[in-house]
C-alpha cells in the first residue's frame, strides 16, 4: 500500500509540472524575436551573389524566392547584388528594431560588351590637311609659250606659285590676269614664256 500511494504522488507531481510547463508555452501565434533585432529579404531571380556591407551572405534560391538576412541590428546597409556578366547592383538599405525590409531585384543590367583591340600597332595619327593657297587648272601651250590658270585664296597666294613656276621653267613667268570671283576666290592666267 505504501508503494502505491508513492508512486501515486509522484504521478500526481509530475502531471502538476506538465500543467505548468503547458501554461507557459503558448499554443499557437507568433513567437517574437529578440528586441532590436532587425531582418531583409531580398526578393530576387535565383543565382544572384548576395554581399552585405561587402561580406558575403548568401545566394538566391527559387525555394526561398530570393534569400533572407537575418537577426541585423537596427542600422543601414549597403546591399550588392552580383552575377558573372552583369553590372552589380547596389542598394542602401535601412533597418528600423525589430523591422523586416524587402529589397525586389527585377533584373541586373548585362555588362558591355568590350571592343576587341585591332591587330597590330596604331596607326599614326593623321597630320592635319594643309590648306590649298593656289591650285592650277590648266597648262596650254599658246603662241609664244605656255599659258597657266589656276585660282588662289588671295592675291597674295598666287606671289609662291609664281616662284615655283620659275623654277620648273628657269624663264620669268608673267602674271597676266588676276580678277577676283564671286565665290571669294581669285582667278589667274600666267603666260611662261618659251626658252
Amino acid at each position: 500500500m505504501g508503494r502505491a500511494l508513492l508512486l501515486a504522488a509522484v504521478l500526481a507531481a509530475l502531471g502538476a509540472g506538465a500543467g505548468l510547463l503547458a501554461q507557459e508555452t503558448p499554443k499557437f501565434g507568433v513567437l517574437s524575436r529578440p528586441k532590436g533585432f532587425s531582418s531583409i529579404r531580398v526578393v530576387a531571380a535565383p543565382g544572384l551573389a548576395v554581399f552585405l556591407d561587402d561580406a558575403p551572405v548568401g545566394t538566391t534560391d527559387v525555394l526561398r524566392q530570393g534569400l533572407l538576412i537575418e537577426d541585423l541590428p537596427a542600422g543601414t546597409y549597403t546591399l550588392r547584388i552580383e552575377q558573372a556578366g552583369f553590372e552589380p547592383k547596389v542598394v542602401k538599405v535601412t533597418v528600423a528594431e525589430g523591422d523586416t525590409k524587402e529589397v525586389r531585384i527585377l533584373g541586373l543590367r548585362p555588362k558591355p560588351t568590350p571592343t576587341p583591340a585591332p591587330f597590330g600597332p596604331p596607326p599614326p595619327p593623321l597630320a592635319p590637311p594643309v590648306p590649298v593657297r593656289a591650285v592650277i587648272f590648266e597648262r596650254k601651250p599658246v603662241a609664244g609659250g605656255t599659258l597657266v590658270t589656276g585660282a588662289a585664296s588671295s592675291p597674295a597666294d598666287v606671289l609662291p606659285l609664281l616662284d615655283d613656276l620659275k623654277k620648273d621653267c628657269s624663264c620669268t613667268p608673267a602674271l597676266e590676269e588676276l580678277k577676283k570671283r564671286k565665290d571669294g576666290l581669285y582667278e589667274f592666267r600666267v603666260k611662261l614664256p618659251r626658252k
